[in-house]
C-alpha cells in the first residue's frame, strides 16, 4: 500500500513540475527569446573581432571595381 501511494505522489509532483515549468516558460517567452539572441551576438561578435574587419574591406580591390564595370 506504501510503495502504491509513493508511486502516485511521486507522479503527482512530477506532473505539477513539469506544469509550472512549462506556464514559466509561456510567460516569459519573450524574455527568453532576448536572452538567446543576446548569447548568439555575443558569440557571433566574439568570433567576428577574432578574424578582424581586414577581411571585408574591398574598396581598394581592383577585381570588385572590375566586377562592378560588368
Amino acid at each position: 500500500m506504501k510503495s502504491w501511494f509513493k508511486i502516485i505522489s511521486g507522479l503527482l509532483i512530477t506532473l505539477v513540475v513539469i506544469g509550472v515549468v512549462t506556464m514559466l516558460a509561456i510567460k516569459y517567452f519573450g524574455v527568453i527569446v532576448r536572452g538567446f539572441e543576446a548569447l548568439r551576438d555575443k558569440v557571433t561578435g566574439r568570433k567576428a573581432r577574432f578574424f578582424g574587419s581586414e577581411c571585408c574591406d574591398y574598396e581598394e580591390d581592383d577585381d570588385l571595381a572590375e566586377a562592378e564595370e560588368l
